[in-house]
């Protein structure tokens, strides 16, 4: 969880200054463990989270007296009440148990481009560019490769010549022949980006199938833009611009 994230998620910045600071030691305890806090711990909690320095009196006062959300130790430091702690993790908890988001920012591909046409390939896109924020090269090869692989099969599937591009027993024909097939396609008319597709096709496949080839950034980097404009190209042609 990221602090900015757990900050928008909360609604911190429109709640009093009291709460927020409780939101801050939240996120201090969830992420770090930590449950002891000196007023100067939580001024510099609130600093980094982007607010203003507090008036450590008043808002302990408020924070012990008033919110009723910490409790002094023989220290003077302020510790989570257990009640409120277990009310918090009602309220927040999830935050920490999300399997749904994906954490991305068009690291590689552009999201406000490409996302918000089709669900699964939102999903896709984003995991994409996660993957290659997170340096897991090989994981964004082969999810590159299967979104590839999608717009060819939409493409197809748009100009109603989609069984051209299935086998006798009714199933899609593998990538290598998907990209014959299109490249050679007088219904599909592609522009020169068409010469690309095997490169594209290939960096994929050597993620997903090469026993002792691992893929690193320049892999990637080296067809970001053939990659970038194929997308522009048949996300045209499967009529999802």
């Amino acid at each position: 969880m990221k602090l900015l994230d757990f900050l928008d998620a909360t609604n911190a910045s429109n709640q009093a200054e009291a709460k927020r600071a409780t939101l801050v030691c939240y996120f201090e305890c969830k992420e770090n463990q930590t449950n002891s806090f000196s007023m100067n711990d939580i001024s510099t909690l609130l600093q980094h989270a982007g607010y203003c320095a507090p008036n450590k009196s008043r808002l302990s006062n408020s924070l012990v007296k008033s919110q009723k959300a910490f409790l002094l130790d023989p220290k003077s430091n302020l510790i989570f009440r257990p009640a409120a702690l277990q009310q918090l993790d009602r309220e927040y908890g999830q935050l920490w148990n999300d399997s749904v988001t994906i954490e991305s920012s068009s690291e590689l591909i552009e999201e406000i481009k490409f996302c918000g046409k089709e669900h699964n390939l939102d999903r896709l896109i984003k995991q994409i560019n996660h993957c290659y924020q997170a340096n897991c090269f090989d994981a964004c090869a082969v999810l590159m490769r299967r979104v590839f692989e999608i717009l060819i099969i939409l493409t197809y599937q748009k100009h109603g010549i989609d069984s051209e591009i299935k086998n006798p027993n009714g199933d899609y024909l593998q990538l290598d022949a998907l990209v014959k097939k299109i490249i050679n396609s007088t219904v599909i008319k592609l522009s020169r980006i068409k010469n690309d597709f095997h490169l594209i096709r290939e960096v994929g496949n050597y993620s997903a199938h090469g026993l002792t080839y691992t893929a690193g950034r320049k892999d990637i980097d080296d067809i970001k833009l053939k990659y970038r404009v194929m997308l522009d190209e048949l996300f045209s042609k499967s009529g999802l611009v």
